[in-house]
């Protein structure tokens, strides 16, 4: 996830007509859709830069990150699996609460997929919810682009979130939410296909004085492709 916050002129591709529809054209025999590895919530390393924390959710699989608070401008709170593994996709069964209240897009929560947990600047596919507009994107970074569709604005329920590696074609993710087929993204020269990758869940506030009260991400049952 790009540390200047997804903040560049994205560029949409590949967005078909019919948008709800289940399939894309070729879409069952182009994924390769074996689970290679269901994730514990033990298995991420919580973290913040502020005083809001992140927390395993008792009595569940699941990891709660909250939009962190007002003691600091730029506020980051964070959930990253420790260890990485050779993937092409992600899964998981949650939600992004989000709102409107959010003085510009650079206030946001994300979770992805990424090859680069360092400078974040690598391949990344996933999700990301801007909290000025409450609106959910799909969105794939690699190669200095970032490029995105919008899946929805003010849902803030509990949906499954998948998004994959065409495994004929590996710039191209295809994304799903409760089985549906949504969006695919094409990011010409680079490739989503079995890196070395790290599933993460972020919220970055930053600016102060708007109220994120019950503004998180919540994610269960997180699975690799």
């Amino acid at each position: 996830m790009k540390k200047s916050l997804f903040i560049a002129i994205p560029v949409l591709v590949l967005a078909l007509t019919g948008g709800c529809s289940k399939e894309q054209k070729g879409n069952p025999t182009d994924l390769a859709n074996d689970l290679k590895s269901a994730l514990s919530n033990t298995a991420f390393n919580l973290w913040q830069t502020g005083l809001t924390k992140p927390y395993l959710i008792s009595g569940s699989n699941g990891i709660c990150v909250p939009v962190g608070g007002t003691e600091l401008d730029t506020n980051y709170v964070g959930a990253q699996q420790n260890g990485g593994q050779y993937a092409n996709g992600l899964q998981f069964y949650g939600c992004f609460k989000g709102g409107s209240n959010a003085p510009d897009g650079s206030n946001e929560m994300a979770v992805f997929v990424c090859d680069d947990v360092t400078n974040w600047i690598g391949h990344e596919m996933g999700f990301v919810k801007t909290l000025s507009d409450n609106t959910l994107k799909a969105y794939v970074q690699g190669g200095g682009n970032y490029i995105w569709q919008v899946i929805s604005t003010n849902d803030n329920g509990y949906h499954t979130y998948k998004c994959q590696c065409d495994s004929d074609n590996h710039s191209m993710v295809v994304f799903y939410v409760d089985g549906a087929y949504k969006c695919t993204l094409q990011n010409s020269g680079s490739n989503y296909w079995n890196n070395w990758d790290y599933i993460v869940g972020t919220t970055h506030r930053t600016s102060g004085s708007w109220n994120s009260t019950g503004q998180q991400i919540e994610m269960y049952n997180i699975v690799t492709y």
